[in-house]
């Protein structure tokens, strides 16, 4: 049985009447409807929805089993989630925080139903709902959002499409046309239709499948060869669905008619499902290993941890919230480095930025979120400590180098769709990767087959394993793209052909380079080009006689690199060349104090055309060439040494003086500045909190107010009914309240007693009658004091007779409202009998 999940918040009532309006009610699937309902308002929308469907509409029960051709109704202040074929409601949390009840839902129903969940996104505020389509689009459900253009609140639909799971957008009157066909012609992954694998052109033999996988290659530069062929296959078969087209053939036509098919397929295979301390007593594991893992390393030194397959950063925070929290626990100090990885661009731009929406920390504590996030506006933004431990970059698990000397290697539900072959390789990369006593953290479905033997099982329900192996089996490992084994032997014999050529003009550059490099050795000077900052940025010759790197930090500046006895001489040629704008040349230099070697140190000025930049070519002379005609500067030590001291103090004091005063003026307007955020900080977060409690308020309130209003409409049709029946019927009949005074009477009671429209809400003692009851007004207060109705005869004016029959008015609640006055005419014959 399909299970139809249908989300809505503000606005959603008119979207879920115009659903129902056209669904059919015999499509054989279950309706679930999950609304932001306020707990302190009883809900309609039973009632309400009773009018649109023939299906059975009921308020969900806790362990209520799901029936076909059934609207089930989420009960307000509770949540509502699948177990098996039955749904189980709970009462919403207590604590403030942002409870997202069509995500909780969705997300069940993607992991109890699989291809057999379909999720609909009508109107509404915030982006509950995001994060479980991307659930049921994992798991290769359906997903749809209503047109932007039809809802009155566009946040939820325009969340949902932003997600890229989306597979229809369309009106509500539209949506079920999509589902009933999802579930009765066959589109769906395990029952879709038979692909073609074969196409036939001139060459040979092509397997459609790999032709696409070749095009997504040469378009994304990413190898689908080693990704299981089934769930290749699904995801083709998904796009086809959703484009209508039924031949494999066909749709390879439509990839080259329309490029952004690639993109659109590629992302469809890349979607990526996770979220932070996804699964809360994982991570409660990998916290209670951390002390081993930094116990076995000395304070100072690094930990790296590789987290592969990190789709948007989730994971990869989540763990550096972790190690912060250890790490401000114990007061140790370690250098961390996380290399979070993924192959996604859009996915690591997204991870790389750090910003996520609320919605997206719901699994976030209060604390957690005050300590490590920013808020920015209506997100949320990793604080900069966090942010430093992690290094985002693209990468292939399968082709690319790994990370070595790790001390934790998280890959979580990556392996699932990758071949069983493959899966033991990336295993063999793990143990290469792993220091002896690190650990691996797997995704729950995932095991380490016949690699077992190298690991300790730490947790068998989360998969974490203790690496034992001293063993590095990848020390020949080749890391190459697997090529396609369908492809025609003339199509491979071609490829190999240009490889191979290209590979041979490698070789002749590589030769006239070593030419090349030669005669540069033996005619042109050793030398360096520097800019007018001193940086380093070129050099030529061997000038590892005058530069030494430097330890620790690197720097470019090329009077930290300079051997420290030509220090001097080369600062100052360096400035007399940039301030006089001319050559400048010392001779007889000392490389080293205690050595007798000298050399002439030549300074050259060159402009950029262009950039107008200044550039010096610094050059080491054994002995002076005749090409430089320079007027020689003997180099004194001593006197050069105090010259160039002076000229540094000076410059020194100067930059001493500047910064002074602008560190004082800086220093005011911080001040200024430090006592103005902190009331704008204080005036926002109290602002932030008002308005999220509004917001809240407001969305449940909407929703009430549409259910009032069409329960008025409602009303006032039932109104008009009761009182077309009286007007037909002639009932003479008159309705009073607790006080007697006149509610409602019908047109035929003019007859009998003298009333007007306007007496509505007078007391009917103050009217004339045109019968003879004495008792009349006694009678009424009688039967409302007593509840027992009363039936008397009363006689007209002109002698005619009618029975008058006062019964109590009792509501739905059994409360006394009034009394209801019928009077009948007695026929002549009964007049008789009456006399």
């Amino acid at each position: 049985m399909y299970i139809v999940a249908i989300g809505a918040s503000a606005g959603g009532i008119a979207a879920i009447n115009e659903f129902f309006d056209n669904t059919p009610s015999d499509t054989g699937a279950c309706f679930v409807i999950i609304q932001h309902l306020s707990p302190n308002h009883k809900s309609f929308m039973a009632g309400l929805l009773a009018n649109r469907t023939l299906m059975n509409v009921v308020e969900t029960q806790d362990n209520e089993e799901m029936l076909p051709n059934t609207v089930y109704l989420m009960t307000p202040g509770k949540n509502l989630w699948i177990e098996g074929n039955k749904l189980r409601v709970a009462d919403k949390p207590q604590e403030e925080k942002v409870n997202l009840p069509i995500n909780l839902f969705l997300k069940s129903l993607a992991t109890q139903k699989k291809d057999k969940a379909i999720a609909v996104i009508l109107s509404g505020a915030g982006a509950d709902g995001s994060k479980g389509i991307t659930c049921i689009k994992k798991n290769e459900g359906m997903v749809i959002a209503q047109d932007q253009t039809t809802a009155q609140f566009t946040s939820m639909p325009t969340n949902a499409v932003t997600t890229g799971c989306v597979d229809y957008i369309m009106t509500p009157a539209e949506m079920h046309q999509s589902i009933i066909k999802y579930i009765t012609t066959g589109l769906m992954p395990q029952k879709g239709r038979e692909v073609n694998t074969n196409m036939k052109n001139g060459t040979g033999i092509i397997d459609p499948i790999n032709k696409i996988m070749m095009l997504i290659k040469d378009q994304k530069g990413i190898n689908f060869a080693d990704y299981k062929r089934s769930t290749i296959i699904r995801r083709i078969e998904r796009r086809m669905n959703m484009l209508e087209i039924s031949n494999i053939e066909d749709y390879v036509e439509h990839i080259d008619n329309y490029s952004d098919e690639i993109d659109t397929l590629h992302n469809e295979i890349f979607i990526g499902v996770t979220e932070f301390f996804r699964d809360e007593e994982a991570f409660g594991e990998i916290e209670q290993i951390l002390p081993q893992i930094f116990a076995s390393k000395p304070a100072g030194i690094g930990v790296r941890i590789w987290s592969a397959g990190c789709s948007t950063g989730e994971e990869a925070y989540s763990l550096a919230i972790l190690i912060q929290e250890y790490l401000e626990r114990t007061h140790e100090l370690f250098n961390i480095k996380i290399f979070a990885t993924d192959l996604n661009d859009i996915a690591l731009s997204k991870a790389s930025a750090g910003i996520y929406q609320e919605e997206q920390l719901v699994e976030v504590s209060d604390e957690r979120r005050e300590r490590f996030f920013e808020k920015k506006g209506e997100y949320y933004k990793v604080k900069q400590t966090i942010r430093d431990m992690v290094i985002f970059a693209k990468h292939n698990i399968i082709t690319d180098p790994p990370f070595s000397k790790l001390d934790l290697l998280v890959c979580r539900n990556l392996l699932i769709y990758l071949e069983p072959q493959v899966q033991q390789s990336i295993f063999g990369i793990f143990d290469f990767s792993l220091n002896k006593d690190g650990y691996l953290f797997l995704g729950s479905s995932e095991s380490l087959g016949n690699m077992g033997r190298y690991f300790e099982q730490i947790s068998s329900k989360w998969k974490i394993f203790k690496h034992t192996s001293n063993q590095k089996l990848l020390m020949n490992r080749q890391f190459q793209v697997r090529e396609f084994n369908n492809i025609p032997v003339d199509t491979r014999l071609s490829h190999n052909y240009n490889v191979s050529k290209k590979w041979n003009i490698n070789n002749i550059d590589k030769s006239i380079d070593k030419i090349i490099q030669s005669l540069q050795d033996e005619y042109i000077p050793k030398g360096v080009i520097v800019n007018e900052s001193y940086e380093l940025i070129h050099s030529f010759g061997d000038v590892n006689e005058f530069i030494k790197i430097p330890a620790n930090r690197i720097s470019l500046n090329l009077l930290r690199m300079i051997r420290k006895d030509l220090s001097v001489a080369v600062g100052a040629a360096l400035q007399n060349v940039f301030t006089s704008d001319r050559d400048f040349k010392y001779k007889n230099v000392n490389i080293h104090q205690d050595s007798e070697k000298k050399i002439s140190l030549i300074a050259k000025i060159y402009v950029d055309e262009i950039s107008n930049a200044r550039y010096a070519v610094l050059l080491f002379e054994d002995k002076c060439h005749e090409n430089y005609e320079l007027k020689e500067h003997s180099f004194e030590f001593e006197e050069k040494a105090y010259e160039r001291i002076a000229d540094l103090e000076s410059e020194l004091k100067s930059n001493k003086e500047y910064l002074q005063a602008l560190i004082e003026e800086l220093e005011s307007s911080n001040e200024e500045l430090q006592s103005t955020n902190e009331e704008l900080v204080s005036s926002n977060e109290e602002l932030q909190n008002t308005n999220e409690e509004l917001q809240s308020v407001n969305e449940e309130l909407y929703t009430v107010n549409g259910e009032y209003h069409q329960k008025i409409e409602e009303l006032t049709q039932v109104n008009d009914d009761i009182n077309n029946l009286l007007a037909m019927t002639e009932i003479t009949a008159i309705f009073l309240d607790k006080r007697m005074r006149i509610r409602r009477f019908t047109p035929s009671v003019k007859r009998v007693i003298n009333l007007i429209e306007s007496d509505v809400g007078r007391r009917l003692g103050d009217i004339s009658t045109n019968m003879h009851y004495p008792t009349f007004i006694e009678d009424i207060q009688a039967v409302l004091n007593h509840l027992v109705p009363s039936e008397q005869i009363a006689t007209g004016n002109e002698g005619q007779h009618y029975r008058v029959t006062i019964t109590p008015y009792i509501s739905a609640e059994s409360n006394v409202k009034g009394v209801i006055i019928n009077i009948a005419d007695i026929p002549a014959m009964s007049q008789e009998v009456v006399s």
